[in-house]
């Protein structure tokens, strides 16, 4: 009965994801109350993700680092000048939608990519190597950006850091920890149920993400409507743009830098930026944040289907 429902849940898992952020959105009630336990769930995702990873492939990314850094450095400085110059040839120079778009893919990589790389078929350990430094950048990246577009963006350093500390190395000393304790051949027997897992906390941490995002719907659905085609657009555009850029390295190694060109850290962004109701921009990456839990949904067929072509040459 148990492993008939952890293949259910391995097989819906995307499907699963979107629906704990539609919950999130329907029941606000429920996602403000769930809000304080984001931090210790997506300490508990990564410790899943990490579990999943093997340390030879933390070791080969390590030895040879050049796609992470040229992945860090695409999507911390080439995505938002791309942006900036595309978006801004077509959209007045005070549209929040241009500045959303900036200052979106100008965020860093969500923590959580591991778990969506393995969902998806991405490098799980070249995501997880870039993400820590991405998460790093921010507290420096954001305001430059946001001052550089005239938006105020209040980002406390300090804490920020201090919890990217708390998530790191919680997750990474846990799965040392559990890694330690259950041997990794056992983990490697265990891994249909770490996927489980996986796509369970995901789902469960998507509900006090979408803290806010019901109420602004509420008020105004055309318009959050509208905005959530943007961002959805906007994340499908940079994935694509990821491939192509990057579609010479490893077959993993280009759905990562896909994954990540779109899949950015709303929360941290809208921390910085207020609540979704405060004016249109915020608004705009609320919807963002929603997208982020629909958008692997959409793409999985494309990566499944590169993945196939791939592997006939």
């Amino acid at each position: 009965m148990i492993a008939a429902l952890g293949a259910l849940v391995r097989r819906n898992g995307l499907v699963l994801i979107a629906v704990g952020a539609v919950v999130g959105v329907a029941l606000p009630g429920l996602a403000a109350a769930t809000r304080p336990w984001l931090v210790p769930v997506s300490i508990l995702l990564m410790l899943c993700g990490l579990l999943r990873i093997e340390p030879a492939a933390f070791g080969q990314v390590l030895r040879r680092p050049a796609l992470a850094l040229l992945i860090l450095a695409w999507v911390t400085l080439a995505v938002p000048l791309l942006v900036w110059l595309a978006l801004g040839a077509v959209l007045p120079a005070g549209s929040d939608l241009l500045a959303a778009a900036v200052l979106m893919s100008a965020a860093p990589s969500v923590m959580s990519a591991a778990a969506f790389a393995l969902l998806l078929g991405a490098d799980a350990a070249l995501l997880t190597v870039v993400a820590i430094p991405s998460n790093a950048l921010a507290p420096l990246v954001l305001p430059l950006v946001a001052g550089l577009l005239g938006i105020g963006a209040e980002v406390e350093p300090v804490a920020m850091a201090q919890r990217l500390a708390v998530m790191v190395g919680g997750s990474f000393a846990g799965a040392f920890l559990v890694a330690w304790l259950a041997g990794r051949p056992a983990l490697r027997r265990a891994a249909p149920s770490i996927d489980a897992w996986l796509v369970a906390l995901v789902s469960v941490s998507a509900i006090p993400c979408m803290a806010g995002v019901g109420p602004a719907l509420a008020q105004r659905p055309a318009a959050f409507l509208g905005m959530f085609g943007f961002a959805l657009g906007l994340n499908l555009v940079l994935q694509v743009l990821g491939w192509l850029v990057f579609r010479r390295a490893h077959l993993a190694g280009a759905l990562s830098a896909a994954l990540v060109s779109g899949s950015r850290n709303m929360v941290l962004l809208l921390a910085a930026l207020g609540a979704p109701g405060d004016s249109d921009l915020v608004l705009i990456v609320a919807a963002a944040q929603l997208s982020l839990f629909i958008v692997p949904m959409l793409v999985a067929p494309a990566y499944r289907g590169l993945a196939r072509r791939r592997a006939v040459r």
